[in-house]
């Protein structure tokens, strides 16, 4: 091989590296810039109000997110999702989080807000409210997830109690690798 191949030779074997890497490498709010698909058995649309409303069966796919529900409120603004209010028995979201780990939520309601890239999208789940993250769990009535800062609060309170179940993490050095 002649030296002049070798950098196309290199530039050929790192495209073929990157296209096998795992999907999980890139951020889920890379996501957010691919086209939202919405299916349902109906579609109701108020273009001047902005809002959309789908019944019956409705699947919501953007990059890796995936949404089931019975009912689904879109709101755009300017043309963009702004939110998502979504009704089911129940709702269930799948998704990856920042460092592309699974991300699963249920309940019997989403409210889905798109936000600034600083402030980051917020998931508020409520009524027999369940999230999963990297295998932890955790459920409660209600749950709000802010997906950019992974910060979390749950409970309705009125007597609510919030159930969270870690998974041991493998140790490195006597320090555990990740903190829940």
């Amino acid at each position: 091989m002649t030296a002049t191949n070798r950098p196309n030779r290199n530039r050929a074997l790192l495209m073929l590296l990157l296209t096998l890497a795992p999907v999980g490498v890139w951020a889920a709010s890379a996501d957010r810039q691919l086209p939202l698909e919405v299916e349902a058995d109906r579609k109701h649309t108020d273009y001047k109000g902005g809002q959309a409303v789908y019944e019956g069966k409705v699947i919501i796919r953007q990059g890796r997110m995936l949404i089931h529900a019975d009912k689904a409120i879109l709101t755009l603004r300017e043309g963009q999702l702004d939110r998502a209010q979504l009704e089911g028995k129940p709702v269930t979201y799948q998704d990856v989080d920042e460092q592309g780990l699974p991300l699963s939520g249920q309940a019997l309601h989403m409210d889905y807000q798109v936000n600034d890239k600083a402030a980051g999208d917020v998931l508020t789940l409520t009524g027999q409210a369940q999230i999963e993250r990297n295998k932890d769990s955790l459920a409660s009535e209600r749950i709000v997830y802010n997906l950019k800062t992974e910060v979390m609060d749950a409970g309705a309170g009125k007597g609510d109690r919030v159930h969270m179940i870690l998974q041991p993490r493998p140790k490195d050095n006597g320090k555990d690798t990740k903190t829940p």
